[in-house]
């Protein structure tokens, strides 16, 4: 398997993730990762400066160094990360709906959590909105949780999910995943570059989204988004 490269720099890359394949490989004998199939692509080794859950598709930043990775992670939390989630539900709030609902870590130690909720589109049958989510740090799990609090979970989620929701959207739409994609980074790197780079949605979720009533809606809300990562 070889990665979209979606940028490059002497000191980092950005990689669209493809969903299903984990960040880390926790045992020996699991599947390859991003990391061993990142490594054997590039011909050197690489360091992750963020993570995606394994479900999770889009814009992975990658260091080219392990001493780049800390002022590349830096750079990663004074920046902006912009999510597509298409969840459940006609969410209905025209105006963006800030979440600040600490999470508990895998410890059980609570932590701040901060996401900035977007309605993009939606539509009440079937029920379902695709919506743009911005975190503002980096909690496991953090925009899936968040947005099962507002009682919009996102679509394909077994975790935080609603699975008679999942089992309907997979047997009537082939939906067959999470229906989460990390679409955008807006970055100020250590080494000056203004990173501004897009993932672009992936075959089988743009092919749903396109089959939406919403999906007019949506593409218009999503211009002006998409307009930030255009060169001049």
């Amino acid at each position: 398997m070889n990665f979209k490269i979606l940028a490059r720099g002497e000191t980092w890359v950005v990689i669209s993730k493809p969903t299903a394949v984990a960040v880390h490989r926790f045992k020996p004998t699991a599947r390859p990762a991003v990391i061993q199939l990142l490594r054997n692509q590039l011909g050197q080794y690489v360091w992750p400066v963020h993570r995606l859950d394994r479900p999770t598709s889009g814009c992975l930043l990658v260091a080219l160094g392990a001493e780049h990775v800390e002022g590349l992670h830096q750079a990663l939390a004074a920046g902006a990360k912009h999510y597509l989630a298409h969840v459940r539900g006609n969410m209905r709030q025209t105006e963006p709906v800030t979440v600040s609902k600490p999470l508990k870590d895998d410890r059980g130690v609570i932590q701040e959590a901060q996401t900035v909720v977007r309605r993009l589109g939606g539509a009440d049958e079937p029920r379902s909105s695709l919506v743009l989510a911005s975190p503002s740090t980096g909690r496991t799990h953090q925009i899936r949780r968040h947005l099962n609090f507002l009682t919009h979970p996102v679509l394909g989620d077994s975790s935080h999910g609603d699975s008679r929701i999942n089992r309907s959207w997979r047997q009537e739409h082939s939906l067959g995943r999470l229906a989460l994609h990390c679409w955008q980074l807006h970055l100020k790197l250590p080494d000056g570059t203004d990173l501004h780079t897009v993932a672009p949605f992936p075959r089988d979720l743009g092919r749903i989204w396109r089959a939406q009533p919403w999906w007019q809606e949506a593409a218009e809300a999503l211009a002006p988004w998409e307009a930030l990562c255009k060169t001049p």
